[in-house]
């Protein structure tokens, strides 16, 4: 099934085949629903709830599996290569995961990233955005998906990948250009 676009009308229920459990999923939140409550970590010592990391317009959250991972690797570098884009759309980019803060903070100077990552250590959001699945034995794991959230908190487009595929930053590109 093709990603939704954010320039469709709402959806329920977009799903895509979860290749590593061997079942379909869903995710209950879709364009035009408001974001959950939930806070993140952006520093070690340091966290924020999602509504304040909108408190400045659109951004993108893009989950991911794990820090150090080859393909985590891979997606984070087209996101830091492209970022510039990205901004000049008028999103802001986050990268967000279940791994700790300070993992993060090493992560993020290794690839030399210049947007946050976010640390859902508590599994608020990935639980709030409904993309908590098991990975090869590993539970509560964030699926690799990306949402465009507008200024108000609206989910604007979703987009969810298979483990081991990368996003396409043009298509989020072409639905932050349409949010304008």
């Amino acid at each position: 099934m093709a990603p939704a676009a954010a320039t469709e009308a709402p959806q329920r229920s977009i799903s895509r085949s979860d290749s590593t459990a061997g079942n379909t999923r869903t995710v209950s939140l879709d364009i035009g629903d408001r974001i959950p409550e939930a806070r993140v970590w952006t520093t070690p010592r340091e966290s924020a709830t999602l509504e304040q990391l909108i408190e400045d317009g659109p951004i993108l959250l893009l989950f991911y599996l794990f820090d150090w991972s080859s393909t985590c690797t891979n997606e984070l570098e087209v996101l830091r290569d492209r970022a510039e884009e990205l901004r000049a759309s008028g999103l802001r980019p986050y990268a967000i995961s279940r791994d700790s803060p300070w993992t993060h903070l090493a992560w993020t100077q290794a690839l030399d990233l210049d947007f946050p990552l976010l640390s859902d250590w508590n599994g608020d959001a990935t639980h709030g955005f409904d993309v908590a699945h098991e990975y090869r034995g590993l539970r509560d794991v964030s699926r690799r998906s990306a949402f465009l959230i507008d200024g108000e908190g609206i989910i604007r487009g979703v987009w969810l990948y298979e483990a081991l595929e990368l996003p396409d930053i043009d298509e989020i590109l072409a639905g932050a250009l349409a949010m304008r």
